[in-house]
């Protein structure tokens, strides 16, 4: 597989870089007389890379901050996504005597992206992951008392902000910032990179009054960066042309990204001369369910059905991976589940009503009808289409297992042991687009790499899921929260200190 996906890359390279060529000029030179307005930095994006990179702007002695956002709504999939966060050292972890490492995060990131991440960035965001809690405790985010371990990861060190979304996360840190000063503007599309003479990065060009839908607006106007841009726009997941180009496979399946998760920066970016990294690898989420829109309520309880339940192939009543492998493993593993004439036939998993008290995404899950319940084995393989008496032998086996505290046919840890008995709770399960693993090269400073000279581009700094480089083939769940967050952080860090290293 990673050979063959190898392989490929020079196949898809042309057809990629048609289509950044195709976008809308990115570079245009910078008359110093033609700015409408100048801030220190400006940043593009307004998710949890563009928050993280105002405050670091802000903490390091920048006086003014401005944060654009193309949408009517503030915080892209940042806010829209599971408030959860992935943290090797914060608070939560020490306080409940949870033994991890930076260097065991490390390799657990490095063992699920299969080697293919860049160790450098790797180890930024482990070594630099316990100042983004310090950063949102700071801003005032609240914590959900609990730690879990997520699939692929070898301890539990996963946390959750309060309400179980990131908007738990982004609403504060926005607030925080808009009270310090740093200017928020939405419907602000940024439609080119503007250079000086020496390829230098000295603003950027904004459609002022911009209608996503419509692609009109009402204005163009011309910001100064006087320390730097910073791209933090996320991936482009909805972008159906897009990833057509890189991988048609994934062209059929549903996204959970947000409308506006669209290709728009990758390509200016591209069209700038930016080094891309694995651009034809995308994650999709084993934990999502066609039984709702995107990444619901749904998806946030499924992972605790993975880890205190079991989800089993609805053609024999069996089960067929370890529940909390990688989501890469899972969600291959989910689309075999297919009849003779390649139709999916969708997995289904369940838990005990234990497992549902007081579970987030639970009460929605339920009262929309996308988990249900069932009170006999009988209900349940009826309902789902499987063979009775296989799915209660599976019940039975996974018992005797939980009871012995081993998984002796797929290995899974049993951090929780609850045995399966009914009534049951249960929902269907089919993976969607989730996350683009490749993108723009940076370096661990969130400098943007050029491919022309495999140097930083002056005045250019990226941060979070329009980057490539951090995860490989496969991403850990509740790290690319961290990963946005860290080189949000570097990017802010970074770009307060360019004039200063210049001398002004």
């Amino acid at each position: 597989m990673q050979s063959h996906l190898i392989s490929r890359r020079s196949l898809i390279k042309s057809s990629l870089f048609g289509l950044a060529c195709s976008a809308a000029p990115a570079i245009r030179a910078a008359e110093k007389d033609e700015w409408s307005e100048a801030y220190d930095v400006v940043i593009i994006g307004s998710g949890f890379a563009g928050l993280a990179a105002a405050y670091s702007a802000l903490e390091n002695g920048v006086k003014s901050v401005l944060v654009l956002e193309k949408m009517n709504v503030f915080g892209g999939n940042s806010c829209i996504n599971g408030g959860q966060i992935s943290l090797a050292g914060s608070g939560l972890q020490k306080s409940k005597g949870i033994k991890d490492s930076p260097k065991l995060m490390e390799e657990d990131m490095l063992r699920v992206g299969q080697r293919l991440n860049h160790p450098a960035l790797v180890k930024a965001v482990v070594k630099e992951s316990p100042s983004c809690y310090d950063m949102m405790v700071k801003c005032g985010v609240k914590f959900a008392d609990q730690v879990i371990r997520l699939g692929g990861h070898s301890a539990p060190r996963t946390i959750f902000a309060e309400n179980y979304s990131g908007g738990g996360i982004c609403v504060p840190m926005h607030n925080w910032l808009k009270e310090r000063g740093v200017e928020f503007r939405n419907k602000s599309f940024c439609s080119a990179v503007l250079t000086d003479k020496d390829g230098v990065v000295r603003g950027v060009e904004v459609e002022g009054q911009y209608d996503f839908d419509k692609k009109t607006h009402k204005n163009t106007y011309k910001v100064q960066a006087v320390k730097g841009v910073i791209f933090a726009t996320g991936g482009w997941g909805a972008d159906n042309e897009f990833i057509s180009a890189s991988t048609p496979q994934y062209s059929t399946l549903e996204s959970t990204s947000q409308k506006g998760a669209t290709s728009e920066s990758v390509r200016m970016l591209l069209g700038l001369g930016a080094m891309p990294v694995l651009l034809d690898i995308y994650q999709v989420g084993p934990w999502a369910t066609p039984d709702e829109f995107g990444a619901g309520a749904a998806s946030i309880f499924a992972d605790y059905i993975f880890a205190e339940g079991i989800m089993v192939d609805a053609r024999n009543g069996k089960r067929f991976v370890n529940e909390l492998a990688s989501r890469r493993e899972r969600s291959e593993a989910e689309m075999k589940c297919v009849d003779q004439q390649g139709k999916p036939v969708m997995p289904f998993g369940f838990c005990s009503e234990k497992t549902t008290v007081n579970r987030p995404g639970f009460k929605a899950s339920f009262r929309e009808g996308t988990v249900k319940k069932f009170d006999t084995v009988e209900a349940l393989a009826k309902f789902y289409g499987a063979p009775l008496e296989p799915l209660k032998q599976q019940i039975a086996e996974w018992n005797k297992m939980v009871a012995a505290g081993k998984d002796e046919l797929f290995g899974r840890p049993l951090d929780k042991r609850v045995e399966l008995k009914a009534p049951f709770y249960a929902m269907r399960f089919w993976p969607k687009l989730h996350y683009c693993m490749g993108g723009i090269a940076v370096n661990p400073r969130s400098e943007v790499l050029s491919t022309a000279t495999l140097a930083p581009i002056p005045g250019l700094y990226a941060a979070g899921e329009v980057t490539g480089g951090v995860h490989g083939m496969d991403r850990l769940g509740g790290c690319s929260s961290v990963d946005c967050m860290v080189f949000g952080l570097e990017a802010g860090r970074n770009a307060a200190a360019y004039l200063k290293a210049q001398g002004n």
